[in-house]
């Protein structure tokens, strides 16, 4: 029998339509074998987690190891080896801040791992935290201290001299009394010294003493000045300072006086002489009278600091009675270290300040940029902007209690690591002021130099 045109379509149709399907169900099974290799790569397993955080580690691929540890924490695979590893994978990358936590988080499981102290100890010294690094030391062992140096650690951590003038650019002014031209303000000479050690490798303490002296167009001032602050280290990276200042003044003035006396002949009575009659003779007569005055100034401060991670946190007050006025200083901070490390460390430091009890408060503002380019090489560029009254900075450390305001103030800090005890560095600020009295505007230009020893 002879099959008709249609039956020949209706029979090429379905053959189509079979082999579609089968074409379809082996795409589906492709998908499901996909997806199931899929699922079975994302699902963990303790024994899969141990091998292959250990192989990374022994391959030492630290980028894949913090990754996939991270990934396991995650879905709940948590333990001493694993938070090690990913630690040392942090460490080796360069970024302590972060080591730093899961170094901790191993301790948790194992209190008494040497190894992980060894690391966690390296994690304060490379971010400047040596007071967390001199308390962990307390708890090595004989061989730990011995292998790293702690048990022979000096109470001494470091001794620094540095000096530097102060350069005005004020125009010169006529002096009446001296009746010449004089400038309105002399370099200044300013010297430091400064001490830092341990107590009991808990509490590390920083001494100051300081002399500044300078001439300017009112008078002489020369000033001495003792800083001593202290830097407690608690549980769960706090750190609170508290600070004390001590400032004494000598300042001297010279005073001109100037007076005309009339020489009357004996027996002539002190009238107005008849015209003809010969001029009387005069004599001209200098006296200078010297005002000196001697003050104690003090300074007192407290500030608490927090560590979470890549950000630091500080909150401060400061109260001095400079100047016989009471001013009370209140500081926040905030870090951001980029990198988890010292090589580029954003931040800002606002101020409220008054000197009236808050019935008139300033706000002061000081941003900085830290970068280290290189092992050798520091630099800090930093701004401040105030308004108000002059402030004192840093912990009650940096006191300004000139009569002129500081409105602005441009810093740069170069410091050389000359040695692994030896830094040497400078700095140079651009400071704006305002006259105290006459109101005009001028510029000091700030330099120092020093030199920073470790014992």
């Amino acid at each position: 029998m002879k099959k008709t045109s249609n039956s020949i379509v209706f029979g090429l149709f379905h053959r189509i339509r079979k082999s579609s399907a089968i074409k379809i169900s082996f795409f589906l099974l492709f998908l499901t074998i996909v997806q199931v290799k899929a699922k079975s790569q994302d699902t963990l397993n303790s024994f899969l987690v141990e091998q292959k955080s250990y192989q990374l580690y022994q391959d030492k691929k630290w980028t894949e190891l913090v990754s996939f540890g991270n990934k396991a924490v995650k879905q709940g695979y948590d333990y001493f080896y694993l938070k090690l590893r990913i630690g040392i994978a942090c460490f080796e990358k360069k970024n302590y801040c972060l080591a730093e936590f899961h170094f901790k988080k191993a301790l948790r499981f194992s209190s008494n791992d040497e190894l992980t102290k060894e690391y966690l100890y390296y994690c304060y010294l490379y971010t400047g935290r040596t007071e967390d690094a001199r308390m962990l030391s307390r708890q090595f062992g004989k061989e730990l201290g011995s292998k790293i140096g702690t048990d022979k650690l000096s109470a001494i951590g470091f001794a620094m001299f540095e000096g530097g003038t102060k350069i005005s650019d004020s125009t010169y002014y006529y002096d009446k009394s001296k009746k010449n031209e004089s400038i309105f303000f002399n370099p200044a000479t300013y010297f430091q010294l400064g001490l830092e050690h341990g107590i009991k490798k808990r509490v590390s303490v920083f001494h100051v003493l300081t002399y500044f002296n300078q001439k300017n167009f009112v008078g002489s001032l020369q000033q001495i000045q003792y800083y001593l602050k202290a830097g407690v280290p608690i549980k769960n990276n706090w750190l609170i300072s508290p600070s004390f200042h001590y400032v004494n003044i000598n300042f001297s003035s010279e005073i001109t006086t100037t007076t005309t006396d009339t020489l009357w002949p004996p027996g002539m009575p002190h009238i107005q002489p008849p015209p003809g009659a010969p001029p009387l003779r005069t004599t001209t007569n200098t006296s200078v009278s010297t005002f000196k005055t001697n003050s104690n100034y003090f300074i007192g401060s407290l500030a608490v600091q927090k560590i979470v991670k890549n950000f630091t946190f500080s909150v401060g007050s400061t109260i001095s009675n400079m100047s016989n006025k009471t001013q009370y200083i209140n500081s926040a901070s905030l870090y951001y270290s980029m990198l988890g490390n010292s090589k580029v460390v954003l931040g800002c430091t606002g101020y409220a300040h008054t000197i009236d009890n808050y019935k008139t408060t300033y706000i002061s503002a000081s941003p900085f940029i830290y970068i280290q380019p290189s092992n050798k090489i520091a630099v800090k560029l930093s701004y401040l902007s105030n308004v108000g009254n002059n402030i004192i900075e840093d912990n009650g450390y940096f006191v300004n209690n000139s009569p002129d305001l500081t409105k602005s103030r441009w810093s740069i800090l170069v410091n050389f690591h000359a040695s692994k005890s030896i830094s040497l560095y400078a700095t140079y600020q651009l400071e704006n002021k305002q006259e105290n009295i006459q109101q005009f505007n001028y510029r000091y230009n700030i330099i120092v130099a020093g030199i920073k020893i470790k014992l």
